[in-house]
């Protein structure tokens, strides 16, 4: 196409070098020969014609040249927008329906989150050129609806000279290049600068064209200043589009950006049976903060999870909540009037409806974002520590404390600050873990206390038995001087659990016995230290007691 362009310029500079000899040389003529014949004016006048004809025939092909590139363009925009385009994802954006949800949720971790991904790239192509059709045919209607420029400079002028054609020649091509730009730009951003670009151009060439009026200058650019959002406020209906739910919280709770994405939407909790009704009671609330909580971990489809929600139904009335008290269900009209009644408490109000399209389309970008391999990575390794926070039992958790306590020596020996702080963080989950298992403990101290004392007594029958069986051997064994070959006679004894627990009543005997001696012993030496049997004791410790009588007559 730029071959053929020059070729044109080429020829066009090679008609304006010859009409200028032509005309020069004709007014030589002119006044050399004052007083030719008639024919040679009827020949330059004839001249005159063809020239202008072959001008005109020049610019029409030209014209009609813009006019086909123009509809051929037109014709491409036109076949791009009647193709019909088909969401693949219709279910959140993500699953083709139901049955390709179950699928997927059925599949391992690693292998759900990839296809997720894969899916959520397929859906921005989608997206994007859904917006660019939408633009394309916006264009169109614009296109439509002002006249044509080409048109109405081929009306107005009658006979365009050498110039005009030139000017002509280099408007086409740089609306090529500019055409063959547009083609290749792919992000939405620098089309739209283009496209104003190219606008304020054809402005120019508009003014430059015409002439300036007075009338219609506008002196300055556009105005930058932002819409004055609305102070109306949002009703139930607009709460439901950012109300997220236990199915949400659960599939996104682990995703990079979920902490900050969750603030400000607005949530159904349930607080158990109501008494009057028997019915379940649920309330509405604003979700405030989201908070990690290890050692108060809970169950959550078959994975453990530590985040607790941060609701709130006005400024004084805040309260953790894990995710398993929250419900899928939509916002009744009853649960949105008693939050209203709530917030009136505190002179509060529901939130702005601008607000609640912003945070609408801040959930749609984060539900539609994909998630790279390092998101990935993060979020098995976190479901992975909270496993093993979990899983680890009290004696794994004093000998992982004892290792880490003997590498922290090292590393401060070392001088490794890096090494010494992870060390002193890895020490913390220890300690919480421990913390958290003696709390749990603390019911079993009584159980621990019997097992004890049955440790003990099983020791004590063990020790009995054996000197039994030692002292019955002892006592069975016969001492024979002679035949060192007779046949000795030997008794057989079964033991029995009776046998046992005799042995273990005689052991107990005994050692009682000892105790009831020493104690017989004891009270001998206190008689036999005592003076009351000597003479005249007895008739002294009468002596000494104070008997008062009263005699009644």
């Amino acid at each position: 196409m730029s071959d053929l362009e020059d070729d044109l310029l080429a020829l066009a500079a090679g008609d304006d070098d010859y009409d200028s000899d032509e005309a020069i040389g004709s007014t030589k003529r002119k006044v050399r020969g004052g007083d030719d014949d008639e024919d040679s004016d009827d020949q330059v006048l004839s001249k005159r014609r063809r020239a202008d004809t072959s001008e005109g025939e020049y610019a029409d092909e030209g014209d009609e040249d813009e006019e086909d590139d123009e509809e051929e363009e037109e014709e491409e925009e036109g076949q791009g927008d009647d193709q019909e385009l088909i969401n693949p994802y219709p279910l959140e954006g993500k699953y083709k329906d139901e049955q390709d949800r179950e699928e997927l949720e059925s599949m391992d971790d690693f292998k759900r989150e990839q296809i997720i991904f894969e899916r959520t790239q397929e859906m921005e192509r989608y997206n994007e050129k859904k917006y660019l059709q939408e633009r394309m045919r916006k264009q169109r209607k614009l296109t439509e609806a002002k006249p044509s420029r080409a048109s109405t400079r081929v009306k107005t002028s009658i006979k365009p000279d050498k110039r005009d054609k030139l000017s002509e020649l280099k408007k086409q091509r740089e609306q090529h290049s500019r055409r063959q730009t547009r083609k290749r730009e792919e992000s939405y951003e620098e089309q739209s600068e283009e496209e104003s670009d190219e606008e304020e151009e054809e402005e120019e060439e508009e003014y430059d064209d015409d002439g300036y009026d007075a009338e219609t200058v506008s002196w300055g650019g556009s105005s930058k200043a932002k819409p004055k959002r609305s102070t109306e406020l949002a009703k139930i209906s607009d709460i439901n589009r950012i109300k997220v739910g236990r199915s949400i919280l659960t599939q996104y709770c682990f995703y990079s950006g979920f902490n900050d994405v969750v603030l400000d939407t607005f949530a159904k909790i349930n607080l158990g049976m109501d008494k009057r009704t028997r019915r379940p009671l649920y309330r509405m609330v604003k979700i405030i903060d989201v908070k990690s909580i290890p050692e108060k971990s809970y169950q959550l489809n078959n994975s453990n999870c530590d985040l607790y929600i941060n609701v709130s139904q006005n400024r004084q009335q805040t309260k953790d909540f894990p995710i398993s008290v929250f419900s899928d269900s939509p916002i009744t009209q009853e649960e949105f009037h008693r939050y209203l009644e709530e917030l009136r408490k505190t002179n509060e109000q529901i939130d702005y409806l601008d607000d609640v399209n912003d945070k609408f389309e801040n959930l749609q970008r984060f539900f539609n974002k994909g998630m790279s391999d390092k998101d990935i990575n993060e979020m098995l390794a976190r479901k992975k520590k909270l496993q093993d926070q979990r899983g680890i039992s009290g004696y794994d958790a004093v000998a992982t404390k004892a290792k880490l306590m003997d590498e922290l020596k090292i590393a401060k020996q070392q001088g490794h600050t890096s090494k010494i702080r992870d060390l002193i963080n890895k020490l913390k989950n220890i300690d919480v873990i421990l913390n958290q298992q003696t709390s749990t403990n603390a019911t079993s101290d009584s159980y621990n206390s019997m097992s004890k004392i049955n440790e003990r007594n099983r020791k004590l029958n063990s020790t009995n038995i054996r000197k039994a069986e030692i002292k019955s051997r002892n006592a069975g064994q016969v001492t024979d001087d002679g035949d060192p070959f007779s046949r000795l006679k030997t008794v057989t004894r079964m033991f029995y659990q009776e046998i046992i627990n005799e042995e273990n009543e005689k052991a107990l005997k005994e050692a009682n016995y000892q105790q009831l001696l020493e104690e017989k012993t004891k009270q001998e030496e206190k008689i036999a230290s005592s003076t009351y049997r000597d003479l005249g004791e007895m008739d002294k410790l009468i002596k000494s007691l104070d008997i008062e009588l009263e005699l009644v007559l």
